[in-house]
Parts: C-alpha cells; sequence; structure tokens
C-alpha cells in the first residue's frame, strides 16, 4: 500500500508539472496571438485602382457638386480631374461621382507634394513630400474621413528620407528603424504622453554611440527624428546633438468633396456654392467667382487659408499687417457675395469685376471658414 501510495504521489506531481507546461505554453500562444492579433488590428485597406475615363480640365462651367456628387456636363462623372491655378496644380480621381483611388496636390509656393488615397469617396491614406522627406499615414478602417470636417485616426506612420526610415504601429506600440540601410524590426514603441509615441535605437556611427530617436506626437502633428550622444563608457549620460523635424501633419481633414468644392471656387467663371443660403428666390449658381490668377487678393485668400488651415501654418500672417488681413478676412465674404455694410469694404469690393454683393446675412460660411475667420480676427 505504502508503495501504491508512494507512485500516486509521483504520478500526481508529475501531472501537476506537465499541466504547468502546458499551462505555461497555453499562456505564451495567448501571448503571441494577443501580440499578432494586435499587429492585425492595423489591417492596411488595399489601394483601389485609379477609375478609367476621360481627363478633363476643372472648370465651372462643366462642373457642379450636388448632392456629394461630382457632375460633368449633367452627368455623374467618372474620370480624371485636373486642375492648376496660381497655389496649386495636380489631380483628382472620380468614379460615379465620388473620389476614388489617387489624387495628387502640388502646392507650388512651399514646393510641398501631397498625395491622398480615396476609396468611395473616404480617405483612406495620404503622404506628404516636404523637405526631402516623405512621410505616409493610414488611416483605422472606422475613421469617418466622409464627413464635412473630422477627426481621423492614424493608424500607422512611416517616413523615409535618405538611406533612413522609420515606422510605427500606432494601434499597438511597435515599430521599426532603418539607418543608412540597416533594419532593426520588432522595436517595441513608447508611449511617452497620451497620443505621442515614439521608437528608438541605439547605434554607433563616426566613432560615437547615439541613441536615435522617432517620435510623432499625433494631437500636434509634429514628426521629429533626435539624436542623442551617449557616454562611450556606460551609455547612460546623454547629450541631444542633432534634432530634425521631418513632417508637420494637420490631423484635421476636409473631406474629398469639400476640396473638390475648393477647388472648383477658383476653377472658372461661375460656381454653385451649397455652403451659401439663397435668398430672395435667388439660385446659387448665379453666384460669381473670379479664376485664381485674375485678382491678387483672391490668389492671397486662397494662400493664407491653405497655410492656416490645412497646414496649421499661423506664422504666415506675420507677414501681413492688421490693415492686410482685415481685407483678407473680407474677401473670403467677398468671395462667398456679401453685401458690405462697412462703406471702407463696399467700396473697395465693389472696384472688382468678380464681386456681386447680393446677400444681406452674413451667415455664408462653412465651420472650417468661420474657424479661419477667428483666427484673423485675433491678429487685427
Amino acid at each position: 500500500m505504502k508503495g501504491s501510495a508512494k507512485s500516486m504521489k509521483k504520478l500526481l506531481v508529475v501531472l501537476l508539472m506537465l499541466a504547468f507546461v502546458i499551462s505555461c505554453e497555453n499562456k505564451k500562444n495567448r501571448t503571441e496571438n494577443v501580440k499578432n492579433s494586435g499587429a492585425n488590428v492595423t489591417v492596411k485597406q488595399e489601394k483601389p485602382q485609379n477609375p478609367k475615363g476621360p481627363t478633363i480640365s476643372l472648370n465651372q462651367i462643366d462642373f457642379r457638386m450636388e448632392n456629394n456628387f461630382i457632375y460633368y456636363q449633367g452627368n455623374i462623372f467618372t474620370g480624371k480631374v485636373t486642375f492648376d491655378n496660381n497655389i496649386k496644380s495636380g489631380y483628382i480621381h472620380v468614379s460615379n461621382g465620388k473620389l476614388e483611388g489617387e489624387s495628387e496636390i502640388n502646392y507650388k509656393l512651399s514646393g510641398t507634394k501631397r498625395k491622398e488615397i480615396y476609396k468611395q469617396g473616404k480617405l483612406i491614406s495620404f503622404s506628404v513630400i516636404e523637405n526631402g522627406a516623405t512621410t505616409e499615414i493610414s488611416l483605422t478602417a472606422d475613421s469617418d474621413s466622409s464627413s464635412f470636417m473630422s477627426k481621423n485616426t492614424p493608424a500607422t506612420v512611416n517616413t523615409k528620407y535618405g538611406k533612413n526610415s522609420y515606422f510605427i504601429n500606432l494601434e499597438n506600440a511597435t515599430g521599426k528603424i532603418e539607418i543608412n540601410g540597416k533594419a532593426f524590426d520588432n522595436l517595441h514603441a513608447d508611449v511617452m504622453e497620451e497620443n505621442i509615441q515614439s521608437v528608438s535605437l541605439i547605434t554607433s556611427e563616426n566613432g560615437g554611440t547615439y541613441r536615435i530617436t522617432y517620435t510623432y506626437d499625433i494631437p500636434q502633428g509634429k514628426i521629429v527624428e533626435k539624436k542623442y550622444k551617449l557616454d562611450s563608457k556606460n551609455a547612460k549620460s546623454e547629450v541631444l546633438s542633432e534634432i530634425k523635424e521631418l513632417a508637420d501633419i494637420n490631423l484635421d481633414f476636409s473631406s474629398g468633396m469639400r476640396m473638390f468644392g475648393e477647388l472648383l471656387n477658383v476653377s472658372g467663371t461661375t460656381s454653385q456654392n451649397p455652403a451659401v443660403t439663397v435668398q430672395d428666390g435667388q439660385s446659387a449658381s448665379n453666384t460669381a467667382t473670379a479664376p485664381a490668377g485674375q485678382d491678387d487678393d483672391l490668389a492671397i485668400l486662397d494662400k493664407v487659408y491653405d497655410e492656416v488651415m490645412n497646414k496649421n501654418n499661423t506664422a504666415i500672417l506675420n507677414n501681413f499687417s492688421k490693415e492686410k488681413i482685415g481685407y483678407i478676412r473680407n474677401t473670403l465674404f467677398a468671395k462667398k457675395g456679401y453685401k458690405f455694410k462697412n462703406p471702407k469694404y463696399a467700396n473697395y469690393f465693389s472696384q472688382k469685376s468678380w464681386y456681386r454683393g447680393i446677400y444681406d446675412s452674413d451667415e455664408l460660411l462653412n465651420p472650417d471658414e468661420k474657424r479661419f475667420v477667428l483666427i484673423l480676427k485675433e491678429r487685427e
């Protein structure tokens, strides 16, 4: 009986050890599954094909927008739309009246290039090329970028310049770095503060030891590379030796239709403006807008609006006097057809061939434009 009891105890111990090993293995597998599922949370949305169709230069005679669809000569449009004015040039692909595939905007004054990818009218990713660096951001699949003005959620961020590249998966806090062609994968991303993530590594170059950090501050839109020189003995003390701002990303995106509408407004002789409240039985299609390039005020307004609202560059306002900022602000109202009560602006804009003062109400602006006006008022 004693031998049998000892055998049972041994068997019980073996079974417990086996159960422990199996439990540890299952825990490891669950951890790997969570990690892998986390990596798969960011499913890169498949890039849609650019639709086939005619290539047409944007103009207000043939194109119009109605019920969030793009029409060409009275029919819902499919094809490629090109545009070129004093401030921007580029193209937009459209399928069945909605943005689809690749769009490109070249900002002539800054030299920045922006490419956007749309799927059934929704922005799914975009890239910005500036200062020799290319930054691409993909958005989460549930980002509502079809709204008039929406906060999109970035899923991944990737910056490349020269032989260096950085990548962060913002959803599972992982990343990778490539320095001078040498890749370092499976890096853990540090969540420095809320909505700020970074990846870093320690490397040797030019006889020294450095820690290189790539940081994306989502609320501020700043993407920065920092290089710290480490103490050669213990690699603990460090001194910031170099900082490079790679990109400045504004996540307040206008919808693709809003972008198309803004381009349409400065592309021809007549414009249908859905943001204008029509009064006294007048049609919004009677509102006149000058082509970009025929009036300095319109060109300056377009440039300042783009810098302030799309690039978050309010510093451009430092180039103008308070009086000039006032004229820029009121050019927006003049463009909308507002009938000025202030004699100063009424006399000034009455000299413009494109101006038609037909609306007594100043409630002509969409939410973005109202915010733009408030920013300018603070500088006047």
